[in-house]
């Protein structure tokens, strides 16, 4: 057989060749446009749905935002009334395609800032509600740490998809994204400026408006969530304790109350208020200065119980923070023994 036949007959025998074929290629590049619209439209979505319940309840927001411990009092309020504005603007842009050079750089940061966020906490033994897309906090949400974890990790993992889609796009070429300080930036800021003047405007129109700044002491976020105007110096208890003018009642169980309480204070333990409120206080007129105390300078059942008495009609109740162990520091009047009736 001379060379001629053996180079015909190895042109017409079958390769085994692995090799993916043009239209193989070509049907892959059909679908990662596809995909990074899915993911694009995904994630807009996911940032859009998270800022919504945030923009409405600002206060319990930046109570969630001062629980990861990590910024300085001062920059918890704005942080809380910044951070669901640039959801917003970054999962709008992200769904209508528009500035998507600054929404991809802007949505990687947050991301990756939310998933540091939940590592670093995690670290340090605190498993706290993530606060991710509501701002009530579900005491069941606790030992939850795994899976905000999980999630975060998953978004991130789309959002750099995303990213790095865009960088090696056609697109990216047109609209200058290798060029530093053009477009990608110039957005990043434009989106972060327009974010901040948002949060603050709103804030100013809305009748449960935060101040922009805060020192997050314990007194203070009890009178952000319920009111400045709940608490009562304690001069003007005390003062009202000597002339008589005042009914003060302990929000602790009554096992703590027998220990201990303001002379002459009822009781009505916050946990039992449906069941004893109308035997403790069925007798003072509507028109009794009432003051709440607890004791503990993070406890709220003084507060939480002076809004149920509101509730039920009376006109003016008073909230004395952290009552019991002021009032015990300055040496006021106290007594031991069972609830009176």
């Amino acid at each position: 057989m001379d060379h001629r036949t053996v180079r015909e007959v190895s042109q017409s025998t079958p390769r085994a060749d692995l090799s993916p074929t043009p239209e193989d290629q070509g049907a892959r590049k059909n679908w990662t446009p596809v995909l990074f619209v899915l993911s694009r439209l995904f994630l807009g979505a996911i940032f859009v749905y998270a800022s919504y319940d945030k923009i409405l309840h600002p206060v319990a927001f930046a109570g969630i935002v001062h629980n990861y411990q990590i910024l300085p009092g001062l920059l918890v309020n704005p942080a809380a009334l910044f951070l669901p504005w640039i959801e917003l603007l970054v999962g709008l842009s992200l769904i209508a395609g528009v500035w998507l050079p600054g929404a991809l750089l802007i949505s990687n940061l947050l991301l990756l800032v939310f998933f540091s966020t939940l590592v670093f906490n995690a670290a340090r033994g605190l498993d706290i509600d993530c606060g991710c897309f509501s701002t009530s906090i579900d005491p069941s949400s606790r030992g939850q740490m795994f899976w905000y974890l999980f999630r975060d990790g998953l978004l991130l993992f789309v959002g750099v998809f995303l990213l790095f889609s865009f960088l090696f796009s056609k697109r990216a070429k047109g609209s200058r994204f290798h060029r530093p300080w053009k477009t990608p930036f110039g957005q990043t800021l434009a989106l972060a400026l327009l974010a901040a003047l948002l949060g603050f405007l709103v804030n100013q129109a809305r009748s449960d408006s935060i101040p922009l700044l805060g020192d997050w002491s314990p007194e203070d976020r009890i009178a952000l969530r319920f009111g400045k105007k709940l608490l009562i110096p304690l001069e003007e208890a005390r003062s009202k304790f000597l002339t008589g003018a005042v009914v003060f009642v302990d929000a602790r169980p009554q096992d703590h109350y027998r220990e201990g309480h303001i002379q002459g204070a009822l009781s009505l333990p916050l946990a039992d208020f449906d069941q004893l409120a109308d035997k403790v206080v069925m007798d003072l007129p509507e028109d009794t200065l009432i003051v709440t105390y607890c004791d503990g300078e993070d406890c709220s059942l003084s507060a939480e119980l002076a809004l149920k008495l509101k509730e039920i009609g009376f006109e003016k109740v008073r909230v004395l923070h952290d009552g019991w162990n002021v009032w015990r520091k300055h040496q006021l009047p106290i007594q031991t023994g069972e609830p009176r009736g």
